[in-house]
C-alpha cells in the first residue's frame, strides 16, 4: 500500500479544484505529495512516478501525455488570492510545468511567492493520505474529503465540519441550479458510500460518516 502523504497550508483550502476532472485532481495531489519541502527547486520526474501515485489506469504514454497537457492548461486558473480593504494579490502555484513526451518526464518548479503553501505550513496545515483521495471516483467527493480532513483533529483522528450551505456550495463549486435533493444524491449519498465502503483490507476511509442538516 502507498504511504505517500499530501500536506499543505490551510490557506489553500479556499482554492476550489472543481475545474479539474477527477483524473486531473489525482495528478495534482500526486504532484503536491512529491513537491512538498522542495522549496523553489526545479525537479524532474518520470511519467511513471505520477502514473503510479495517481492510480492512473491506462498504460498508454500518449493518453497520459494528453491528460498532463489538459491538466497544465488548467493550472493557469489555479491561483491563491489574498485581499483586504487596501490590498489584492493573486499568486500562481507553479512557475514552470514542462512536459517532455519523448523522454517521458515532467519538470516542475513551485512559484517563489506561492511555495509557502507546500513548505512554510507550521501548525496550520491539512494532511491526508494520497491513496485515499485517488480511491474516490467523484470530483465532488474528492473535494469533500480534503475539506473534511482540514477539520480533523490530528490527535483524536476525528472531527466535524460545521459549514453554511452557501459556503459549502462555494467550497465544492456546486452549481446554483442544484437543489438540496440533488446535493443529497450526487454528493452526500455518494460520499457516504465511498467514504465507508471497506477496501480489500476491510477498512473504509472513515469508520463513520454522517451529514446533519440544521435549519
Amino acid at each position: 500500500m502507498s504511504n505517500d502523504v499530501v500536506r499543505y497550508n490551510n490557506g489553500f483550502n479556499t482554492v476550489p479544484l472543481r475545474q479539474f476532472t477527477p483524473v486531473e485532481m489525482d495528478i495534482f495531489w500526486s504532484i503536491c505529495s512529491k513537491m512538498k519541502r522542495k522549496g523553489t527547486q526545479e525537479t524532474t520526474y518520470d511519467f511513471e512516478v505520477f502514473q503510479e501515485l495517481s492510480n492512473y489506469k491506462r498504460d498508454s504514454i500518449e493518453s497520459f501525455y494528453t491528460a498532463l497537457k489538459s491538466f497544465s492548461d488548467k493550472l493557469g486558473s489555479l491561483t491563491y488570492k489574498f485581499e483586504n480593504a487596501d490590498e489584492f494579490e493573486q499568486l500562481w502555484l507553479f512557475q514552470r510545468f514542462y512536459i517532455n513526451k519523448k523522454l517521458g518526464t515532467i519538470t516542475i518548479q513551485a512559484s517563489e511567492r506561492f511555495e509557502f503553501i507546500l513548505n512554510s505550513i507550521g501548525s496550520n496545515f491539512t494532511r491526508f493520505e494520497l491513496e485515499n483521495i485517488t480511491k474516490l471516483s467523484s470530483g465532488y467527493t474528492k473535494e469533500f474529503y480534503r475539506q473534511l480532513m482540514s477539520h480533523r483533529d490530528k490527535t483524536l483522528r476525528k472531527g466535524a465540519w460545521f459549514v453554511k450551505i452557501e459556503d459549502f456550495r462555494i467550497a465544492l463549486s456546486i452549481p446554483k441550479s442544484y437543489q438540496m435533493s440533488k446535493i443529497d444524491v450526487r454528493i452526500f449519498n455518494q460520499a457516504e458510500k465511498e467514504f465507508t465502503t471497506p477496501d480489500e483490507y476491510g477498512k473504509g476511509i472513515f469508520s463513520k460518516f454522517k451529514v446533519e442538516k440544521v435549519k
